[in-house]
């Protein structure tokens, strides 16, 4: 815990700094900024903390990501059943009926163009930098890695998005982008991991621990390639990570996640939280969980009945993953299922210090079983996947060929990364999201595989044209 508060301690500062911005930095940089500033390690250890601080942005991490990931999904529903004017915009997730108004949809964008913005500064001023090669590096290899995973989560949920590589210097300079087309904001994505990849160190000293490494780097690429179906290439990187030996599953699920042990063997990187009311805490838990469950929260965002029965009997990660019932103050057993991943018995409400995983080694073994699968069912995938079956107290798979095992995949899947904001990733990856959806009495249609356009940055900017269907 102690690297870890080392490393958040400016990470909170550039947080609450960070509150006004706005879609693609807008502020153009003024000469007190150009001139006093990204001139010594110091400078660019701030703005490189800076960018990590956008992953805690509302419209990243904090929350819309969940609503677009889960919610939109047969894994989790909005828990309120009354119908206001302040909740319309979360209503949609579960209708599936978006408008260009959604405020959770205009965040996300405005948030992730945030965060490349700050990666873009560190880019472009980076090379010409008084510091050590080494500072230099590693710096330039943390922009790359978040500017990459910034433009991988638009390019999936958004489709074509204008592609922006350097710093905006006027106020009206994002107002005449274009829309990217995907592939190429693709390449930009997999030349960026290739870079950090190699600019990356393997491990950190304890007072920078949680920094991006090169294992990360290797798994996003991965993931990335997953994506856009390189089956050879997806494999072939992520068995890099595994045969580097510096990652592992855990022997217990839940260790994973413990606040006690924020960086561990299975984690390849997450986002960092910190209690102590500096701005710093995770709302996660609290926000999910049922109030009568003696948890100060919000009360939302509940699994569904689907999820609950996705669980195999003995599946060793559901009673941590998440709670069919409770105990209220008197006594009485209350059926009501919530999250309970996230929960810190004890901490306050939005402040607590479970971290919020990005990627897994997990992740990395089921991804490589379903590459592995794409190019020909072998006895390698079916290791892979069994190791995390293994772990949580399952029988090994009964998959039997490709299609079979395609399957078991997506349902390992599902249970495995529960509310970690994967599923509509997962099935919109593989072609299943309104099929699955559609079986299960969800409203979704086949233009729901991309979310719509702002109509504030429509408004903006005349070369935006919105998503087909909306």
């Amino acid at each position: 815990m102690k690297a870890k508060r080392i490393f958040l301690s400016l990470l909170g500062l550039l947080v609450l700094a960070s509150c006004q911005d706005d879609f693609l930095g807008l502020s153009p940089q003024t000469d007190r900024n150009t001139l006093n500033f990204y001139k010594t390690a110091a400078d660019f250890n701030n703005a490189v903390v800076g960018t990590y601080a956008a992953l805690k942005l509302s419209g990243v991490y904090n929350t819309s990501l969940y609503w677009m990931g889960e919610v939109s999904t047969d894994n989790t529903d909005f828990g309120v059943t009354t119908r206001q004017a302040v909740n319309v915009d979360n209503f949609q997730f579960v209708d599936h009926t978006y408008t260009s108004l959604n405020d959770i949809i205009y965040a996300s964008w405005r948030d992730h163009y945030i965060g490349i913005s700050r990666a873009n500064a560190i880019l472009t001023r980076i090379e010409t930098a008084g510091i050590t090669d080494n500072l230099k590096m590693q710096y330039k290899g943390e922009a790359q890695f978040l500017r990459a995973l910034f433009y991988f989560d638009l390019v999936r949920m958004f489709g074509d998005v204008p592609l922006v590589t350097s710093e905006i210097t006027t106020a009206d300079g994002a107002n005449s982008l274009i829309r990217t087309p995907a592939d190429a904001v693709y390449q930009l994505i997999i030349s960026d991991l290739q870079g950090a990849e190699q600019s990356l160190p393997v491990s950190y000293g304890t007072t920078d621990a949680g920094r991006v490494l090169q294992g990360a780097a290797k798994a996003l690429l991965g993931k990335v390639y997953l994506t856009r179906k390189e089956w050879d290439k997806a494999a072939t990187k992520l068995k890099e990570v595994i045969t580097s030996g510096k990652f592992q599953l855990l022997p217990k699920y839940a260790d994973a996640f413990s606040f006690a042990t924020p960086t561990n063997a299975e984690i390849l990187f997450n986002v960092q939280y910190k209690s102590g009311n500096t701005g710093q805490g995770s709302g996660f838990g609290p926000v999910q969980a049922s109030e009568g469950a003696r948890i100060t929260g919000g009360s939302m965002r509940y699994p569904t009945a689907d999820m609950d029965a996705a669980y195999e009997p003995g599946d060793l990660r559901k009673s941590f993953s998440m709670k069919s019932s409770y105990i209220d103050a008197n006594g009485q057993a209350i059926n009501q299922r919530y999250v309970s991943k996230y929960v810190q018995y004890g901490a306050l409400s939005g402040d607590s210090d479970i971290d919020f995983p990005v990627l897994r080694y997990a992740d990395v073994l089921l991804m490589y079983a379903e590459a592995l699968n794409e190019v020909g069912f072998d006895s390698e995938a079916v290791k892979a996947l069994n190791q995390v079956r293994t772990r949580a107290g399952l029988a090994a798979t009964k998959a039997t060929d490709q299609n079979s095992f395609r399957l078991a995949i997506e349902q390992e899947r599902r249970v495995e990364f529960a509310f970690e904001n994967q599923r509509w990733f997962d099935l919109v990856r593989t072609g299943r999201y309104v099929t699955v959806m559609n079986a299960k009495g969800l409203n979704v249609k086949a233009f729901n595989i991309l979310y719509l356009i702002p109509q504030r940055e429509i408004s903006l900017n005349k070369n935006l044209v919105q998503n087909p269907g909306y």
